[in-house]
């Protein structure tokens, strides 16, 4: 009896390893082409057993009053079975609401951003593609455009790249249309990090929320309002 109880936590503390060991990979990935916008957030874990999938098929701008209209879809495991879809409006005042809602969960975290540093530094970037096509039917302006699109980019990647462990090579590039009036982009990144860093983050962000008075309680608050917020329309 002893020689089974044994095996079965050994055959426990295997699999706990293996799991922690195990990577979580994440993968954002937005394009436009002409007035298609698209904009998808995947998420996979225990070597795909797990696997979240939102995608923002619509966007468009409705005016200064209605804002942005978004269609959103989450997909199960397999691409072709829809689970959810959402229509939703991003107006002015919500944009307020949620900056509010985040500057409060700052202010009751201690050293969050202390945190998002210490936690970036743990994630492994595996694919990184860019590319923009610009045109705007003259030539020298298009030239002049290109040039301005690649310091912003360039900017904009040397900033971001500084915070993760870059292990692929980028695939960046502004390619001119010099003979029409055209601008596409496409924009793929792809990360990973261990299920055991991750369950260490979740452990010291809640130790620092928990260090300032109301910490927890904001959080809870933040992350139901965030699933509401995200709950399908019926």
């Amino acid at each position: 009896m002893l020689l089974w109880v044994g095996l079965a936590v050994l055959v426990v503390i295997i699999a706990s390893i293996v799991v922690l060991c195990s990577f979580m990979r994440g993968e954002f990935y937005f394009s436009r082409v002409k007035d298609n916008d698209t904009l998808s957030v995947e998420m996979r874990g225990l070597f795909g057993l797990v696997r979240y999938r939102y995608v923002i098929p619509i966007i468009q701008f409705k005016g200064l009053t209605q804002g942005i209209l978004i269609k959103s879809e989450t997909v199960t495991k397999h691409d072709a079975k829809l689970k959810d879809e959402t229509r939703d409006h991003i107006t002015k005042d919500k944009v307020i609401t949620f900056y509010k809602e985040s500057k409060d969960v700052l202010v009751h975290t201690l050293n969050l951003y202390g945190w998002m540093k210490q936690t970036l530094a743990k994630v492994e970037c595996t694919e990184l593609k860019w590319i923009t096509r610009v045109g705007l039917g003259d030539a020298p302006e298009t030239a002049i455009t290109t040039g301005a699109v690649w310091g912003i980019k360039s900017s904009l990647l040397g900033f971001a790249i500084g915070y993760v462990k870059l292990i692929a090579k980028p695939r960046v590039d502004v390619i001119p249309q010099y003979n029409e009036k055209q601008f596409a982009t496409e924009f793929r990144f792809a990360g990973r990090i261990r299920v055991w860093f991750a369950v260490t983050a979740g452990i010291r962000l809640l130790y620092r929320a928990a260090k300032v008075k109301g910490g927890i309680r904001s959080w809870i608050q933040f992350a139901l309002k965030a699933r509401a917020r995200f709950k399908p329309a019926s």
